[in-house]
């Protein structure tokens, strides 16, 4: 299925290259009903390779993989082009790839925004509005901990692969996050803060957590 894919596209000069992304780009979760995910990077577009939703094979066309929608990014890391004529669709997946850590600072505020709210909603005995804000606040630190450091967050089925596979500079306590996820414990809640903004500092994101005063204090140690 895959090899057809491929030998037509070698054979068409508007063809750049093609990504097999997903769980088959990464050998990960795959099983016998896994289907095929594939871009095709194209000079002009001709809608030759445009597939229905649902099936075996799935492609989406492109002139470039900057045009992907933000949600497919994670899709695409830490894959290696099945195809690529120029060198330009390796160029590009690096590009996509890799973020601009100033941006690191939108998520993080989220995070501490949702803490807060988890915080200030169990002292009101408010339990399962202090846990959904507790759980809301996992993504965005996940999204800040990635960025911070210029890399796409992984989707959840892959952040353990990833962790493993290509680490990042500093430990991620998955447990805590397990922890806070079920039951929104405001220790685990504090310490992860207290952890979040030594690295903030480290890496520029102070002013961020500045614009959390007069809270700052409370929110690392209740």
């Amino acid at each position: 299925m895959l090899d057809a894919l491929l030998e037509e596209a070698r054979q068409d000069e508007n063809v750049i290259g093609v990504v097999v992304h997903g769980s088959r780009g990464r050998g990960l979760h795959v099983h016998e009903g896994s289907d095929w995910d594939v871009v095709v990077v194209v000079r002009e577009p001709a809608g030759r390779y445009g597939s229905v939703r649902g099936g075996r094979l799935e492609a989406f066309e492109v002139t470039n993989l900057a045009d992907l929608p933000d949600w497919m990014l994670p899709a695409v890391t830490w894959t290696t082009p099945a195809l690529d004529k120029t060198g330009a669709v390796t160029a590009q997946l690096a590009e996509v790839t890799t973020i601009d850590p100033a941006t690191a600072a939108e998520p993080l505020d989220g995070y501490v925004n949702s803490y807060y709210r988890s915080a200030k909603n169990a002292r009101a005995g408010l339990q399962l509005a202090a846990l959904l804000d507790a759980q809301e606040s996992i993504p965005h630190y996940l999204e800040f901990l990635f960025a911070v450091h210029g890399r796409v967050r992984p989707y959840n089925k892959w952040l353990e692969w990833e962790l493993e596979h290509h680490p990042l500079p500093v430990d991620v306590d998955l447990d805590r996050l397990e922890r806070i996820a079920r039951t929104g414990d405001l220790e685990d809640q504090q310490a992860l803060f207290r952890e979040t903004e030594s690295l903030a500092r480290k890496l520029g994101h102070g002013a961020t957590i500045d614009g959390w005063e007069p809270d700052v204090a409370l929110l690392r140690d209740g």
